[in-house]
């Protein structure tokens, strides 16, 4: 009975154009694919678009092949990618390998430092110049996916930026059809749509004698962290050029 009066208020809104007045049902989220299906599935197709998600993960957890297979994603369907490279940690035959069109990929390289040998002050401008030009890429617009790539970098020189950067990253991404990635080494900041996908790498030996083991690749196992909870999963067997990664 109840649902009956609903139905003919809402008929009568619209008849008299009044449907505004009506609560707008939301669209589903647009998504673009990460490339690893047992992730799109957890996040209900892929990365959601104007959202700041981020990857984390240390070296050889699969982290590098995952921003490689979503810039992939885009690139194979004719979209226009850009990669902020913090540390000049890009490899542009690995990524192509992996299916990226280098055509389509806007690479902004930072100078090349090995941290350890870095002078005081070198690696903390290095953030800030990755970040301001994030920034301006997003707001330049027109991007599918735009990373900034701060793997390598120590955590207190992420620490020491103001608390505000990832919020206005988030801000600036939120009204457009484009993926902000963070690639790190630790969580560092998503917006509340966005989410944070933690990879480790465990490795796989082949053979049964110590002597005659050998290193076969890495199995990423990931964990979702989003403002509706926590998944866990694992990838599929991954080869082993990308202990690089």
């Amino acid at each position: 009975m109840a649902s009956a009066a609903v139905r003919s208020l809402e008929t009568l809104l619209q008849t008299r154009n009044l449907g505004s007045a009506l609560p707008a049902m939301a669209a589903p989220p647009r998504r673009l694919a990460t490339g690893w299906l047992a992730v799109d599935h957890r996040l209900g197709g892929g990365w959601s678009l104007g959202a700041l998600s981020e990857v984390v993960g240390a070296s050889s957890s699969g982290r590098t092949h995952l921003l490689l297979a979503t810039l992939a994603q885009a690139t194979r369907q004719g979209q226009v990618v850009a990669l902020v490279d913090a540390l000049d940690r890009f490899d542009p035959a690995t990524a192509a390998a992996a299916g990226v069109c280098l055509d389509r990929v806007l690479w902004v390289r930072g100078a090349p430092v090995m941290v350890e040998q870095a002078r005081p002050g070198v690696i903390e401008q290095a953030v800030k110049q990755a970040v301001r030009a994030g920034d301006q890429i997003l707001r330049a617009g027109g991007f599918a996916v735009v990373a900034l790539d701060l793997r390598d970098i120590p955590a207190r020189c992420l620490q020491a930026l103001p608390s505000i950067t990832w919020l206005r990253l988030a801000q600036v991404v939120e009204p457009q059809d484009t993926v902000a990635l963070l690639l790190a080494d630790a969580p560092v900041g998503r917006s509340a749509r966005g989410v944070s996908v933690l990879l480790e790498g465990r490795a796989v030996w082949q053979g049964d004698q110590v002597q005659s083991r050998r290193l076969a690749g890495f199995q990423p196992s990931w964990v979702v962290r989003s403002a509706t909870g926590v998944t866990t999963g694992e990838a599929s067997r991954r080869t082993a050029w990308e202990g690089a990664c």
